[in-house]
């Protein structure tokens, strides 16, 4: 399994593993912009000081992993934090080395720019039992958790009902 940075060239071979992501998510309703995904993946790859997108490749199979992250500062200090945009490994090539190189991956790559610490979401409710095992072996801690209300099909009721029961 070899890691590298993504380059514009890996665009496609990421979108079509972003299809299968998106398939496997809990945004498989929602449609795909192509463009966008394009648009974002250029936007990333061309600004390698403060984004990265790092690719796990398998000798036989291709790509089957990514992570992509950022580094910033949080909106009350200039102390830097890396975070990740998106980070899937391949159902099929999971419990392989990808997922734990492409972290040790950002992980030196966040500390190249000085970052103080990782954060890693999951928000594509994916195997979320899985994943939260992985980071806490990776001794990442819980800090925190996602919660989702789907407004499209939340059937509201009067907002002085609501007051009522409270």
């Amino acid at each position: 399994m070899k890691i590298r940075l993504a380059t514009s060239s890996d665009t496609v071979a990421m979108m079509d593993l972003g299809l299968q992501m998106h398939q496997e998510s809990r945004f498989a309703h929602y449609p795909m912009a192509h463009e966008k995904i394009r648009e974002t993946i250029q936007q990333i790859v061309s600004e390698p000081k403060a984004n990265c997108i790092l690719l796990a490749e398998h000798d036989r199979a291709g790509l089957v992993g990514m992570l992509a992250g950022c580094v910033s500062s949080l909106f009350f200090t200039d102390v830097l934090i890396a975070q990740d945009r998106w980070f899937y490994v391949a159902k099929e090539h999971r419990g392989s080395p990808a997922a734990l190189k492409l972290l040790v991956a950002f992980r030196r790559w966040a500390e190249n720019r000085q970052a103080r610490e990782l954060n890693i979401n999951m928000s594509v409710d994916i195997d979320q039992a899985k994943f939260n095992q992985f980071m806490t072996h990776m001794d990442f801690k819980s800090c925190g958790s996602n919660f989702v209300l789907p407004l499209a099909l939340v059937k509201r009721e009067p907002v002085a009902q609501v007051m009522k029961s409270a």
